[in-house]
């Protein structure tokens, strides 16, 4: 396959350095600095997948532009793993070059990003994937897998994408060492990423700390404790259908697997505050606050863990300045 990777991060770096080693021709849009040190020397992924250093089969690029210069205007398969603030752009930019006849398959954090790609390219088009695994860039041309909590989860909307292409996907990623299966039900492994993200990736940013450290603290679970229950009502109010019946049934799974697995994890909010980039938090907290304002609810807690996060990028943002 020749395999488009729309911002080519931590995650999309990985997925792009897999696929090429086994065989699949890679194209990654990315930063400069990253992009060239991909082109020159390859790309090296370390961490508890082991040490690979990927040099054929793939190509970095900075502007869709020159990547249809280069690589002419088909792909056969569209990895979406830009932050989510920048979904609509990137997928608007994409359909001036190249021909909407691929798979997109959105791998990203928070809500919203599958509709889009439903109204942008067509149900027929659009896969929605849960990544609960954890990367980050170390350097330039150097990625560095940190944890692993469960496979990616790859699906599509009802009455859209053949299933049997979702689990040829799933089948990709898996055979290029991406353990990954097909699901009829992506919604709910979206919403469950976003019980995860809500209740940690914030938190664990506010506070600077590894995921670890919020298990670890009886104040810190008890914040937890409440952002998941002030979810669940949202998720009981629009009469969302997921995995867990009641929010005890999914604090267990969170305090007694999820949080172990990714133990040693640092949000990647904080990344994004610490590089004084724009973090995800309007897609994770701030939709669910979104939503359950619609819905009439109140969400407290989920509202200044929202704020807070704001306030710390702002500050870093502005220092850069």
């Amino acid at each position: 396959m020749k395999i488009l990777i729309l911002g080519a991060g931590a995650i999309g770096s990985v997925f792009g350095g897999f696929l090429a080693k086994s065989g699949h021709e890679v194209v990654l849009l990315g930063r400069q600095a990253h992009m060239a040190t991909i082109n020159q020397n390859g790309l090296k992924i370390e961490g508890i997948w082991g040490e690979h250093d990927i040099t054929s089969h793939i190509k970095g690029y900075t502007s869709l532009s020159a990547i249809r210069e280069g690589e002419g205007n088909a792909f056969d398969l569209i990895l979406l793993t830009v932050k989510s603030y920048d979904t609509e752009a990137v997928i608007r930019d994409y359909l001036q070059y190249f021909l909407n006849n691929a798979p997109m398959v959105s791998l990203q954090n928070g809500l919203g990003n599958l509709e889009k790609i439903v109204e942008l390219l067509g149900s027929d088009r659009a896969i929605g994937g849960r990544v609960i695994f954890g990367a980050e860039i170390i350097e330039s041309g150097r990625v560095k897998v940190t944890v692993y909590a469960d496979a990616v989860v790859v699906g599509g909307v009802s009455g859209g994408i053949d299933p049997r292409m979702v689990e040829k996907i799933a089948a990709i990623f898996s055979q290029s060492g991406i353990p990954s299966h097909a699901t009829n039900e992506i919604e709910k492994y979206i919403w469950g990423k976003v019980l995860y993200n809500s209740a940690l990736n914030a938190l664990g940013s506010i506070l600077e700390v590894n995921y670890g450290e919020l298990l670890n603290r009886e104040e810190t679970r008890k914040i937890i404790v409440y952002i998941i229950y002030e979810i669940f009502s949202v998720i009981e109010k629009s009469k969302t259908r997921l995995f867990w019946n009641t929010p005890d049934e999914y604090l267990k799974l969170l305090f007694d697997e999820l949080i172990p697995a990714t133990y040693n994890h640092f949000p990647s909010m904080l990344q994004d505050i610490r590089r004084k980039r724009m973090t995800e938090i309007e897609s994770i907290n701030g939709e669910v606050v979104k939503t359950g304002e619609d819905l009439g609810l109140f969400l407290p807690v989920n509202k200044v863990t929202l704020n807070l996060v704001k306030v710390k990028e702002r500050i870093a943002r502005s220092d850069a300045r």
